[in-house]
């Protein structure tokens, strides 16, 4: 099905986002609703076109989300209503990330992209690796090298795989702009895997490097430092995961959710991660969803009267999830000093918040959750509907109740985030930078995504801030 979308002519689509033509746009989208196109495929051509008008990033990374957490919707059931047509309820949810990139899709739809030379690794000699060039370069605060370096890579026919490992090892210990050029590089290659890369690689790539090298005036946290040379340091070699024959032993990576949300030094919390994962057998994978778990618990501290804040705070579950990403999809030993960074800023962001009262408060209420428990029924439809209506009203305590009744009655989670995520369709993305979708797709990622290993340790959290995400954000008017 994807093949068809790949070659659909979306001509008309994107003038219509060009001209900002509303009616034609919503028109349009029905259109392809109607015929049961694939809205993924869809959202990431779109999305390859925006990010050649996207110098700053959020708008195509927000159209990124929207293609993955569109996968989600063959799980919703029929409606309850026979008039009620199921693409009804889509059609915002295809349409707000479309409309909140139609000033980046013009300038894109505009861009001769002016694609430089690749720098073959053949060209590097003999003893030097693609690794340590694109390491260098990035160093060397050189966007083009970075550039030149990965289409050379892609250029050999080298699969994704390959491109990822190189482009992530090349920012393993560094951080700067709250982590924005690994949440890029991550949710930038999930637009390519909408669209099955290929000859869209280029393009993304293009955008990417920019965002990649060590800016001179960017200011670095004094921690970033610390990570740097606790990672360099050969005491701290974890070549030895490359021979490890045992099963994966991740509850042994559940004493480092604590140690990140104590007032540990940043020493002792990479440490905390070297022993988890050497001495105590866990996978990389595993430790970074205890990292994430930790990122979502400090979210959790933030009112929900105050959106900056939340929004602020929750860069440190976009970073933990992008980077528990990454080791979903490679193995290579050379980006595991992003399990250092990861853990050491959730540990810096946990003691710049304080536990806000209204965090307090809503925490107490959800633990005692009001007698709407009971609404909904026993249909998995009929509780997605109560769901919706809940996060309309922005009633979080009954939205917490009715998706705790739909998971007890062992209804499908896909389509209870795929509703939280129709719901947060309904902010304005445009305001927000597309943030609450962002948060979504990551809350949505780290829930499903749950190491069977870890079965027995709550992770309820990520669900509680997708809920959260898409009751409190600003709507649209």
């Amino acid at each position: 099905m994807a093949a068809v979308e790949l070659r659909l002519d979306l001509s008309a689509l994107i003038n219509a986002l060009v001209a900002n033509d509303k009616a034609l746009i919503l028109d349009i989208a029905r259109n392809h609703l109607k015929h049961g196109d694939n809205l993924s495929v869809i959202l990431g051509r779109v999305g390859i076109i925006a990010s050649q008008g996207d110098p700053a990033g959020h708008p195509t990374i927000t159209l990124a989300a929207a293609a993955m957490l569109s996968r989600l919707f063959h799980t919703l059931p029929e409606p309850l209503d026979p008039q009620v047509q199921p693409e009804d309820a889509i059609l915002s949810f295809f349409v707000a990330p479309l409309l909140a990139a139609t000033d980046t899709v013009r300038a894109g739809k505009a861009v001769v992209p002016q694609i430089p030379d690749p720098f073959y690794p053949s060209v590097l000699g003999e003893g030097h690796s693609v690794n340590e060039a694109v390491h260098q370069a990035i160093y060397g605060n050189d966007p083009l090298l970075t550039e030149r370096l990965l289409l050379g890579l892609h250029s050999t026919g080298a699969d994704y795989r390959a491109l990822e490992a190189r482009s992530y090892e090349g920012i393993a210990t560094t951080f700067q702009d709250a982590g924005h050029p690994l949440i890029f590089t991550v949710r930038g290659f999930q637009l390519l895997d909408a669209v099955e890369w290929g000859e869209y690689t280029p393009t993304i790539l293009h955008w990417l490097a920019p965002h990649l090298p060590l800016r001179p005036d960017a200011k670095k946290p004094d921690w970033v430092a610390i990570v740097d040379t606790f990672a360099s340091d050969p005491a701290h070699d974890m070549k030895s995961i490359r021979t490890r024959l045992a099963a994966p032993k991740d509850e042994s990576a559940l004493p480092l959710h604590k140690l990140i949300l104590s007032d540990a030094d940043t020493a002792q919390v990479c440490q905390g991660v070297y022993d988890a994962i050497i001495k105590g057998g866990a996978s990389p994978s595993g430790v970074g969803s205890i990292i994430a778990l930790a990122a979502a618990d400090v979210l959790n501290r933030v009112g929900d009267s105050d959106r900056d804040l939340f929004v602020h705070v929750a860069h440190g579950l976009l970073f933990a999830s992008a980077i528990r990403n990454v080791f979903s999809r490679i193995q290579d030993v050379e980006v595991l000093p992003l399990l250092f960074t990861s853990a050491a800023f959730i540990n810096a962001l946990q003691k710049e918040v304080e536990t806000q009262q209204e965090a307090t408060d809503r925490s107490s209420a959800i633990t005692h959750p009001s007698a709407s428990i009971i609404g909904g029924g026993l249909i998995a439809a009929s509780q997605l509907e109560a769901l919706s209506s809940e996060l309309q009203a922005r009633d979080l305590v009954g939205a917490i109740s009715t998706t705790r009744r739909y998971l007890i009655l062992g209804h499908d989670p896909r389509a209870l985030f795929a509703t939280i995520a129709l719901a947060a369709s309904w902010t304005d993305a445009s305001a927000d930078q597309g943030h609450t979708l962002q948060i979504v797709q990551a809350a949505t990622e780290e829930y499903l995504n749950w190491p069977a290993t870890l079965s027995t340790t709550n992770h309820e959290i990520f669900l509680q801030v997708a809920l959260r995400s898409a009751s409190f954000g600003l709507r649209k008017p």
